[in-house]
């Protein structure tokens, strides 16, 4: 996946600060359609040996090596489990306190910033506001409102539009029905996360049973209470209900079902503070 395909006007927009030499230091992506790539896509501009109008040329050792995430000045941090926990963060004390290994710069990448333990969150503020040398943060997150506002604040925000007509041409292209497609390319993630998905054993059941579910509560809301134990047994992942609210949320759009669609919004939330998915379902139903 070519950045440059799916998210043109940003990458155009980081060209020009290239050429200016007017990078910031720290950066909050929100939107996540693309974000990753286009802070791999810095980096290699960033550690770049033979730059294009401080531009990555994508072709030296440098640029490879950050492609394959395997460069000693790359640092990027995931949740563990999930949250970031702060001894994640700390660790980076090191880093942030050091000159890169290959050159003078260094670069972090921190993956679901929204997932950042508050301690983590608060450890990280001063590197932030005062970082060492020529380093460069890059926070990546799905909805910028889960960051703490301290983290927001010390930041550059830049959103990532998601190119809804790019992901439904690769699921189309790469073995989707038009219809799955179509569906698919509204939930959140990268093309390829939303392929693995369709072409997931389990897709097209639960499906199956999220349109039920729809019907159920239209029809017979006694029945859908009573449906719940069979769907919360079937997403019994975190990768599954995840797919399973975000999904019901575009139904219930679709069908203008306006109190369940107010309904699902909190349960998301609920949900990402580790409420159980039942419950969360019961919430809907109830």
């Amino acid at each position: 996946m070519k950045i440059e395909e799916i998210q043109p006007q940003v990458v155009e927009n980081f060209g020009h600060i290239l050429e200016n030499e007017k990078l910031s230091h720290a950066y909050l992506f929100t939107g996540g359609f693309g974000s990753f790539e286009l802070a791999l896509w810095l980096s290699q501009s960033i550690f770049c040996e033979q730059p294009i109008n401080h531009q990555a040329c994508k072709v030296c050792r440098a640029c490879r090596l950050v492609e394959s995430q395997e460069f000693v000045d790359l640092h990027i941090i995931k949740p563990d489990g999930q949250t970031i926990k702060t001894a994640q963060i700390r660790e980076l004390s090191e880093v942030f306190n050091q000159s890169g290994y290959e050159n003078s710069a260094k670069v972090i990448i921190i993956e679901q910033a929204e997932k950042m333990h508050t301690n983590a969150a608060n450890s990280l503020l001063k590197s932030i506001e005062e970082p060492e040398g020529k380093t460069y943060i890059f926070l990546l997150t799905d909805n910028e409102n889960m960051v703490l506002p301290t983290i927001k604040s010390r930041t550059q925000v830049v959103n990532f539009p998601k190119n809804i007509h790019y992901v439904q041409n690769f699921l189309e292209t790469n073995g989707l029905l038009k219809s799955q497609a179509e569906l698919l390319s509204q939930l959140s993630g990268s093309p390829q996360q939303l392929l693995n998905i369709g072409l997931a054993s389990w897709f097209q059941e639960g499906m199956n049973k999220l349109e039920k579910l729809l019907d159920l509560i239209k029809t017979n809301p006694r029945e859908a209470y009573l449906y719940l134990t069979q769907c919360a047994d079937f997403f019994d992942d975190k990768e599954k209900q995840s797919f399973a609210l975000e999904v019901l949320l575009i139904l219930f759009n679709q069908d203008r079902l306006i109190n369940e669609i107010e309904k699902t919004f909190k349960v998301i939330k609920m949900w990402k503070s580790n409420v159980r998915f039942i419950s969360c379902l019961e919430y809907i139903v109830l």
